[in-house]
């Protein structure tokens, strides 16, 4: 009885299980695959907040070296674009030697005074541009003499005498002549717009420093609002050289008179002048060269190849700034300006009937009159400092009849005004 008991177990028990076996079966194979959502998901970029995901696919063949690629073609490109304009610019950039014998009449002995700068070819019948300063003769003192030999040396280095055409002390510009013979095939410099320039412009200079021939240097423009340079003092007023170019473009002593161009190689100025620090016995280059811009270059250089010299307009006033501190100190009617300390007799500021104070003040190591006209306006344009009235009187012509409008104590006056000559 046990023993058949045992036997009708056995089948009964294996039924079930074999049913639990293949059901199992049949469930795993209708499961999905775990794998396929934690590959997916381990897949997805990564974005910071406020970035962009890019695709995380692999770059094809040369594609990740694309960004250094373009960076590098790029650097190339503006490295051969200087190279051009170097190689296109340099043959007009010419080396300019000068020199004059004085004697001493007590002693009879002679002096060799020597001076270098730079120039540029201006027109292919052989006018050259320099600076004023670089055909002087050294130490002429008050009255302006000008060297006896100016010798210029070409890039091909041939050298030949050159003439004095004119100059102009208040420009600080000059032309020379050569043999046009000894200029052929050489390329005038081409003269851009200085109006239109932009602070953060590339410039280049080319010219001697030191006298080392034909040296290239670049940076950019630095400033262009406010800059002037000093120009001859009559005793009735310093005149001044105004929209001054600043660049740091390396410039030393032997770049005078040198082109400062854009990075197409126009001439945007005349290099002029450097910014060095007080107590220099060696001028040498700080980071602020000054260039005389080229639209002066326009206006004057052809009057010193006609006539020799350039005619300016001409006011005839002295001046000081009005800030609004010396408005505050001195009770003044307006807070900036130009204050007229004096009215040159004879001058278009005397027959337009500007009119300086009688209050004497003093002003650092000068004693001013305060209560004079401050010219407020030219022709409608702000008047805000000196070197603003300066740069209006400069641009004009002579004999041009303009409107300033001045403050008078309480009172605002519009003066007509004709525009005389400088002396």
């Amino acid at each position: 009885m046990g023993r058949r008991s045992a036997r009708l177990l056995g089948p009964v028990l294996i039924f079930p299980i074999l049913l639990c076996v293949l059901l199992a079966v049949f469930i795993w194979i209708l499961q999905p695959e775990p794998t396929t959502d934690a590959a997916a998901t381990s897949m997805l970029p990564v974005v910071q907040s406020g970035a962009t995901a890019e695709p995380t696919a692999p770059p094809q063949s040369g594609v990740a070296s694309q960004p250094v690629a373009s960076s590098g073609a790029s650097a190339a490109s503006a490295e051969q674009q200087r190279i051009a304009v170097y190689e296109r610019v340099a043959p007009a950039v010419v080396s300019i030697n000068t020199s004059s014998e004085e004697i001493d009449e007590t002693t009879d002995l002679s002096t060799l005074d020597q001076a270098l700068g730079s120039g540029f070819l201006y027109s292919s019948d052989g006018y050259i541009v320099t600076n004023n300063h670089v055909v002087e003769a050294v130490g002429s003192g008050a009255t302006v003499e000008y060297a006896k030999n100016i010798e210029v040396v070409f890039a091909n280095r041939k050298r030949t005498q050159a003439t004095l055409v004119g100059a102009d002390p208040d420009s600080d510009l000059a032309v020379i002549k050569v043999d046009p013979a000894f200029v052929e095939g050489i390329e005038p410099l081409k003269i851009a717009d200085s109006s239109a320039l932009k602070v953060g412009q590339d410039t280049i200079a080319i010219g001697n420093p030191f006298g080392l021939k034909n040296t290239m240097t670049t940076g950019i423009i630095s400033a262009l609002e406010g800059r002037s340079l000093e120009g001859r003092n009559l005793g009735t007023g310093q005149f001044r050289n105004t929209r001054i170019i600043q660049t740091d473009a390396a410039i030393n002593p032997g770049n005078s008179g040198g082109p400062l161009l854009n990075s197409s190689g126009q001439l945007i100025g005349v290099n002029t002048a450097i910014r060095v620090s007080p107590g220099t016995l060696t001028p040498a280059f700080e980071g602020i060269g000054l260039a005389v811009p080229s639209n002066t270059v326009k206006a004057v250089v052809p009057d010193l190849i006609k006539y020799g010299k350039h005619k300016y307009a001409y006011l005839g006033i002295g001046l000081t700034e009005v800030s609004p501190t010396l408005a505050e100190r001195y009770d003044l009617p307006v807070q900036q300006g130009a204050l007229v300390t004096r009215v040159v007799p004879g001058s278009a500021a005397d027959a337009a009937g500007l009119q300086a104070g009688e209050r004497v003040v003093a002003l650092g190591e000068q004693t001013l009159p305060i209560d004079g006209d401050i010219i407020i306006e030219f022709n409608g344009n702000p008047v805000l400092d000196t070197n603003d009235l300066l740069t209006y009187i400069n641009d004009s012509q002579v004999g041009d009849e303009v409107i300033l409008t001045v403050q008078r104590g309480g009172e605002r006056l519009a003066l007509p005004t004709k525009l005389g000559e400088r002396p």
